[in-house]
């Protein structure tokens, strides 16, 4: 039940040096970084004078914010290209990382082996073309096949227009009606399926007219080359003769692609990880400091990897740069420290959940283990059930340990097991309260002693919470609200005395002693009056940090807010209760169903429906309700959660260890070409 403790790490060093210790930075995964001209302008920063430190001294007075704002997009298209047509999976791995290199003189090499793979690329595309495009020719001359004619002189006839279309049957019908009003020869071919294969020769000067007809009957224009002689036999041969030489010239070229891939492919590999972390060096840019020469980086590194980045740092650049190592508690007021959460294994599940309503502050107590013991004991006891709580165990160990689901597989889990506890203590498996005995009570049976149990277990939760707030309020100093507030020392008063003074008159039946009065009456006062009474013990400038007036009257709906707050908080977990109450009830419900059935499957089924319903939609429910008791009930008393989340500057990689990826897909990458102009290769132009 802790927060890490924070250093803050700075570094200095010449500016060519920069990006690599960035590179440094972000492999090393633990640095939250921080503005450095604020670091440097806080009161607490104190560089010692020394030889080692006077340039440094120098430029402090002439930092300015690292305005370098690269562009990435021309990196991007060629790397993403060349990854697309090798068939290599983008993947950030930690050995093309750790190296010593340059990234500018790696993306100059990388793009002359970008220009030789897409002239290659780019002359299998236009080949492919070509081929494509004489395939066409040969279907459309398979039509011509049977004439003994030369199809060049037919096409280039000069005051003759001749066309090979395509029309469907319904529409060659209209057009056999309407010979009379055509002003050309039409003859058909063939018929194939649904369409019929037609030609049609008309003086050019009736051609437009021609046309018109023809669009009005949705027709398709079959190509025909204008550049071969002969008869439409003798062209179809000779298309693929030149159809043959074109796919060897492909062979060739796909050979030298493959080539390529054996050769570079080292440097393809390293491309995607080298340009995805020179991405993210850019964005750390943003919080650097320059000067003439020096550059400056400062951020938050949890005390446990202070020595591991400080060996790092050491190892790499030795003397050539200055490493800090400053105290948090140093800081200065406008510096504030990431939280870290650091909890045992039971408990990190429900980091999450309290991260959904906040952070907690550097200083403040981290609540996760009070919370996470709670909220387990908050949903057992409305949802307990042995059968019902082994499944969602069961549902949380496969989210956690199968599917990774590390938080929501965690919650579930727990949550499971401790519903699985409770159903022992209630005596209750999948509803039914006849399989095994109660270890302490049968809800039913009890129903005033387990509605008056939940609102006894909501006061000392609510007790709980008062105790974490005076710790918190002792932790920052703040008399104000440890002491005087509501929820401090004076409000945890008050509320015993009206629970001790409610207990008299409604179990004991005595009075109400006046003495009581007159000390809840004082220590209501004390809540109007918390702001001056602090700001005098602790000798502050100020007694009201606004006017007295508007303080005076928000602190006066404040009481009203106070006592009416008291009371619904402590009877609002009369729903634990009564929701232990409707889980039995439910499987009451479903269970009378069963019986009114006539087959003993169709009792089995309703029952197995119920229960299916009772974990789904009860369960979400009492999720949601126990989730409702902690953050209204219980963290408005103790819990800010105003941090700031500790975010460390990092990058995802695979380290050399990991699970290796395929770089190649099961086919060749060259078993349809086609694709060879995936994502824009052919279409890329290095100089736009």
């Amino acid at each position: 039940m802790s927060v890490e403790k924070m250093k803050i790490v700075g570094v200095i060093g010449k500016k060519n040096l920069l990006s690599k210790v960035l590179r440094l930075v972000l492999l090393n995964g633990s640095v939250h970084t921080i503005n450095a001209l604020v670091r440097v302008n806080s009161s607490d920063f104190f560089l010692p004078p020394s030889e080692k430190n006077i340039e440094v001294l120098e430029e402090l007075p002439f930092l300015k914010p690292c305005s370098s704002k690269k562009d990435f997009t021309k990196d991007e298209e060629v790397v993403k290209s060349l990854l697309s047509l090798f068939d290599i999976k983008p993947q950030v791995r930690e050995e093309y990382l750790g190296q010593d290199y340059n990234y500018d003189d790696f993306m100059k090499h990388l793009s002359e082996i970008y220009d030789r793979v897409h002239s290659t690329a780019d002359e299998i595309e236009e080949k492919m073309r070509s081929i494509n495009k004489k395939r066409e020719y040969i279907n459309s001359l398979k039509y011509l096949s049977r004439f003994d004619f030369d199809i060049g002189q037919l096409i280039c006839i000069k005051h003759l227009a001749f066309r090979l279309i395509k029309i469907s049957r319904e529409n060659y019908d209209k057009l056999k009606k309407n010979y009379e009003n055509i002003p050309a020869v039409v003859l058909k071919l063939a018929v194939e399926s649904k369409y019929v294969i037609v030609v049609s020769i008309t003086p050019v000067i009736l051609e437009e007219i021609l046309e018109k007809i023809f669009r009005s009957l949705n027709y398709t224009l079959l190509p025909l080359p204008v550049e071969f002689t002969g008869t439409a036999v003798k062209v179809i041969e000779e298309l693929d003769s030149a159809i043959d030489k074109e796919e060897k010239v492909i062979e060739s070229l796909k050979k030298s692609l493959e080539d390529y891939k054996v050769k570079y492919i080292g440097e393809l590999k390293k491309a995607y990880s080298r340009l995805e972390i020179e991405k993210k060096i850019e964005e750390l840019k943003s919080d650097m400091a320059n000067g003439d020469k020096l550059f400056f980086m400062f951020g938050f590194v949890p005390v446990s990897n202070v020595a591991k980045l400080k060996s790092e740092l050491e190892a790499q650049f030795g003397g050539d740069v200055i490493i800090l190592v400053d105290d948090v508690d140093k800081g200065g007021s406008n510096l504030h420290p990431p939280t870290k959460l650091s909890n045992m294994k039971l408990f990190k599940p429900f980091e999450i959940l309290v991260k959904m309503y906040g952070t907690p502050a550097y200083y403040e107590k981290d609540p996760t283990i009070f919370f996470g013991l709670t909220y387990m004991l908050l949903f057992g006891a409305m949802f307990g059930d042995v059968g019902q709580g082994f499944i969602l165990l069961f549902a949380g160990f496969i989210l956690e340990l199968v599917l990774k689901k590390g938080s929501l597989g965690g919650v579930l889990s727990r949550i499971g097991l401790s519903s699985t506890v409770f159903g022992f203590i209630y005596g209750s498996v999948f509803g039914s309260e006849k399989i095994i005995p109660p270890l302490i009570i049968r809800p039913m049976a009890n129903i005033n002693y387990i509605l008056i149990t939940g609102v006894v277990f909501g006061i000392a939760l609510i007790l709980g919470a008062y105790i974490y707030n005076i710790i918190n309020s002792g932790i920052e100093k703040n008399v104000e609200r440890g002491l005087f507030s509501r929820n401090g020392a004076a409000g945890l008063i008050f509320y015993l005395i009206l629970l001790y003074t409610v207990f008299r008159v409604v179990v004991t039946h005595s009075s109400i002693s006046p003495a009581f009065i007159y000390i809840m009456i004082s220590l209501l006062l004390l809540m109007v009056f918390k702001q001056p009474l602090a700001n005098k013990l602790i000798h502050a400038d100020k007694l009201y940090q606004k006017s007295p007036a508007n303080y005076y009257i928000e602190e006066g709906f404040g009481v009203i807010e106070t006592l009416l707050s008291i009371i619904s908080n402590t009877l609002s977990f009369i729903r634990v209760g009564a929701f232990a109450l409707n889980h039995v009830g439910l499987y009451i419900a479903f269970a009378t169903m069963a019986r009114m059935m006539t087959t003993s499957w169709g009792s089995l089924s309703i029952l197995v429906l119920g229960n299916i319903i009772i974990i789904s939609l009860e369960g979400l429910i009492v999720f949601i309700q126990a989730l409702r008791l902690e953050y209204y009930e219980l963290f408005t008393k103790y819990f800010r959660g105003d941090g700031i989340e500790y975010i460390p500057a990092k990058i995802k990689v695979l380290s050399s260890t990991g699970k290796r990826i395929s770089l190649f897909h099961k086919k060749s990458i060259f078993c349809n070409i086609g694709n060879i102009y995936l994502y824009n290769i052919i279409n890329l132009k290095w100089g736009s």
